[in-house]
C-alpha cells in the first residue's frame, strides 16, 4: 500500500459512523456465501436474502458476495443455516469464515417472532441487511462507548474496537433505530462507514480486456473509454448522457495501453504504441474516425497525453532508455520527440489544468509516484510523491489549479491523492480490486469517472460528483 497514506480504509472527505472490529474486515473483497440446509420451498426467500444484500452492502461499497449455493461438507466465506430460532451471527467478520451455522436466518416464523409471518419479505429482508452487516465486521451501534443515555438497549454480542464518526441512531445495525433493523434500509451514515471500509462502489461495463483504460470527455455529460481487447486491437464504448454505447472495433494491432484526449467539441485523439515500438495515433473529427498513423519514435510504454488549448496536444512516452520523451502538435505540425530527463519504470500520465499548463507523473524505480509540470516557460524537476504502486498513474483535472492523481497499490486496491491548489493531501484508499491501471476523465466541475479492468477482465467505472 502507498506510504505517507491515511488509515486504511480511510476516505477523503468522510464522516461516519459504524462499529468496526477492524481485525475482521474481508479481504479480498469478494466474500463467498453458501446455504448449509436450503429447500426447493424456500428459494423465494434466499433470493429475497440476496436482492436486500445487493441493493444495500454491494451497491454501497466494493464487497461483492458470491457463490449462493449449498454448501458442501466443508468450505470458505459465509454459511448460513435456515431455522425457526432467533437470526443471529457466531461471529463478527471473517472470523466466520468457513464456520458451520455462522448465519442463521428465519425464513417461517412459526416459533420466533411469528408477527412476522403475516410481513414475511419485510421482515426477512431487514434481517438479512442487519446479519449481514455483522458477517462485514460491523458490531451494535448500541454496545458503542459514547451512545446517548436516551438508548436504553442493552449491548449485546462482540463489540468493535474502531469507532468511526459519531454514534447513529438511524443506522441499521442500532437496536435503538425507532424503525426496526432500520426497515432494511442503510442510514446515509451506513453508507459512508461501508465506503471507508470496504471501498467505493463499482459497476461492471463488461467486454474482454488485455489492457488498462483511457477516457476522455468532450462535452457535458459524454464520455469515451477505449481499451485494448484480448485480440490486441482497440475497442471503443461511449456514454452519450443515457446509456453506454455498447463496444465497438476500432482495427489494427496495438502492443500497449491506450490513451485519449479531447481538444474540442466532438474531437477525441487516440494514441497507442505499435507492433514496431513506434507510437501510433488516430483521430475522431466530429463525423468519421481517421486510420492509424505513426509518429514514429521506439517506446517501452505506452502513451500519455494531454491537451491544454484548442488544437493543441502534447504526448508522452517511456523511451527505450526509460527517460520520457515528449512530442507536441501545434495547430500544424508535429514537433521532434525531446528528451525529459530522468528514469521512469511505468507509463506517464499527463493533464492539463489551463492553458499553456501541464502536469506529468510516472512510477519512479523506488515504485513511488513522480510528479514534474510545464508552467508555460520550463519543466520543473522531478518531485516524489510518495507511495507505493504496482500500476502507471492516472490523472485529471476538474477545475483551476485541482489535481487528482490515482494508482493501483500494492494492495490492488485504488488509491488517490489530490492538490487542493495549495498542498497534496495525501494518498487515500479507494478500493476495489484491480489487474491494471486506472484511467480517469473530468467532464465538469466535481466530477470524475475512474476506469480500471477488473479481476475478471471487464472494464469496471466507478464516478465522483462532489463525493464519492
Amino acid at each position: 500500500m502507498p506510504s505517507e497514506q491515511t488509515p486504511p480504509g480511510a476516505l477523503r472527505h468522510s464522516e461516519a459512523e459504524l462499529y468496526v472490529a477492524s481485525s475482521t474486515l474481508w479481504w479480498p473483497l469478494t466474500i463467498p456465501v453458501c446455504w448449509e440446509n436450503p429447500a426447493a420451498g424456500n428459494a423465494t426467500q434466499r433470493q429475497w436474502v440476496r436482492d436486500a444484500v445487493t441493493r444495500t452492502w454491494e451497491a454501497n461499497s466494493s464487497v461483492r458476495f458470491s457463490g449462493w449455493g449449498t454448501c458442501p461438507s466443508s468450505s470458505n466465506g459465509v454459511r448460513i443455516n435456515i431455522s425457526d430460532v432467533g437470526p443471529h451471527v457466531k461471529a463478527l467478520g471473517n472470523s466466520l469464515n468457513g464456520r458451520a451455522q455462522g448465519m442463521v436466518l428465519n425464513f417461517t416464523f412459526a416459533n420466533w417472532s411469528p408477527s412476522c409471518a403475516s410481513s414475511l419479505k419485510y421482515c426477512i429482508d431487514a434481517i438479512a441487511v442487519h446479519e449481514f452487516g455483522h458477517a462485514l465486521g460491523y458490531a451494535h451501534e448500541q454496545n458503542r462507548p459514547d451512545r446517548p443515555s436516551t438508548c436504553t438497549e442493552p449491548a449485546q454480542g462482540s463489540s468493535g474496537d474502531w469507532l468511526i464518526g459519531p454514534w447513529d441512531l438511524a443506522s441499521v445495525m442500532n437496536y435503538c433505530n425507532p424503525a426496526w433493523n432500520g426497515d432494511g434500509n442503510l442510514s446515509a451514515t451506513d453508507i459512508q462507514g461501508a465506503k471507508i471500509t470496504y471501498g467505493i462502489p463499482w459497476q461492471s461495463l463488461g467486454g474482454g480486456l488485455s489492457s488498462g483504460p483511457a477516457a476522455a470527455s468532450w462535452g457535458a455529460n459524454r464520455l469515451d473509454v477505449f481499451v485494448r481487447g484480448l485480440d490486441n486491437q482497440l475497442y471503443h464504448q461511449a456514454w452519450a448522457g443515457a446509456g453506454w454505447s455498447g463496444w465497438g472495433l476500432h482495427t489494427g494491432v496495438i502492443t500497449s495501453d491506450p490513451a485519449a484526449v479531447s481538444w474540442g467539441s466532438n474531437r477525441i485523439d487516440v494514441f497507442a504504441r505499435g507492433t514496431d515500438n513506434s507510437m501510433l495515433h488516430k483521430a475522431w473529427d466530429g463525423s468519421s474516425w481517421s486510420a492509424w498513423y505513426s509518429q514514429g519514435g521506439g517506446f517501452n510504454s505506452g502513451p500519455a497525453v494531454a491537451s491544454w488549448g484548442a488544437n493543441r496536444l502534447d504526448v508522452f512516452g517511456q523511451g527505450l532508455d526509460n527517460q520520457l520523451y515528449h512530442q507536441a502538435w501545434t495547430g500544424s505540425g508535429w514537433t521532434s520527440w525531446a528528451v525529459i530527463p530522468g528514469v521512469v519504470t511505468s507509463d506517464p500520465a499527463a493533464v492539463s489544468w489551463g492553458p499553456n499548463r501541464i502536469d506529468l507523473f510516472a512510477k519512479g524505480s523506488d515504485n513511488s509516484f513522480l510528479h514534474k509540470y510545464w508552467n508555460g516557460t520550463a519543466w520543473s524537476a522531478w518531485g516524489s510523491l510518495g507511495g507505493s504502486f504496482t500500476s502507471a498513474p492516472a490523472a485529471v483535472s476538474r477545475g483551476v489549479n485541482q489535481l487528482e492523481v490515482f494508482g493501483r497499490g500494492t494492495d490492488n486496491s485504488l488509491w488517490v491523492n489530490t492538490w487542493t491548489g495549495s498542498s497534496w493531501t495525501g494518498w487515500s484508499w479507494l478500493g476495489g480490486e484491480m489487474t491494471s491501471a486506472p484511467d480517469v476523465a473530468s467532464w465538469g466541475p466535481g466530477r470524475m469517472d475512474v476506469f480500471y479492468r477488473g479481476t475478471d477482465n471487464t472494464l469496471r467505472h466507478s464516478w465522483y460528483v462532489n463525493g464519492w
